[in-house]
């Protein structure tokens, strides 16, 4: 769900609290420990998921190899032991799978393809940027439009269903929101939150999409 004003669509604060941030010496990089993630890197390191991903453009987030040198916002060596990037459309399939699981994990097929269908619309609107990593990724007013993302549950791992759902959505153009722009669960979010304000367009499960 979208981060503030919008709610929180799945309570990821098990998972968060769980996952060891391993320790970071002071320097211009970091290598790459086995169970580490751009997200853990990050906490540990005082900085967000998009500058550390922004320092290094070359990297394939869901594919760092034990041993890769990553850099820190700041510093001008290059990284090394990088795997090869993806293709825009693997990266935009990644992503989508991704939120998805986040945002919508445990809902129904045409749930979780209504939640593709809003990262779409975005992504077809203009200014939200032009892959669907940017609007994953987002940062308004200094907050990430998904909760999933400042909260790091955007990294675990999809499921089947949700994998589905991604091709759906990007493959074969499915729109079971024609026009949904927001989604919320209405049991997590607040009577005065201004997305409810917005028109109403569908309810799948336990999420409701509006413009």
């Amino acid at each position: 769900m979208f981060k503030l004003p919008m709610a929180l669509s799945v309570c990821a604060a098990a998972l968060v609290g769980s996952m060891a941030v391993p320790a970071f010496a002071a320097t211009n990089n970091v290598t790459v420990q086995p169970g580490n993630t751009m997200w853990s890197i990050s906490q540990a390191q005082g900085i967000s998921v998009q500058a550390l991903e922004q320092a290094n453009p070359s990297i394939n987030p869901n594919d760092m190899l034990i041993g890769t040198v990553l850099n820190l916002p700041g510093s001008t060596s290059a990284p090394q032991a990088s795997p090869a990037v993806s293709s825009t459309a693997q990266q935009n399939l990644y992503w989508m799978e991704h939120v998805i699981n986040a945002e919508a994990g445990g809902e129904s097929l045409n749930a979780q393809i209504a939640v593709g269908d809003v990262i779409m619309h975005r992504l077809q609107a203009g200014g939200y940027g032009s892959t669907v990593h940017d609007v994953v990724f987002q940062v308004i007013a200094g907050h990430y439009q998904f909760s999933s993302v400042q909260n790091g549950y955007i990294y675990s791992a999809p499921d089947a269903s949700s994998i589905q759902a991604a091709e759906d959505v990007l493959w074969y153009g499915k729109d079971v929101a024609p026009g949904a722009m927001v989604f919320y669960n209405p049991t997590m979010t607040p009577s005065n939150s201004w997305v409810r304000a917005q028109p109403y367009l569908s309810t799948f499960d336990n999420l409701v999409f509006a413009r």
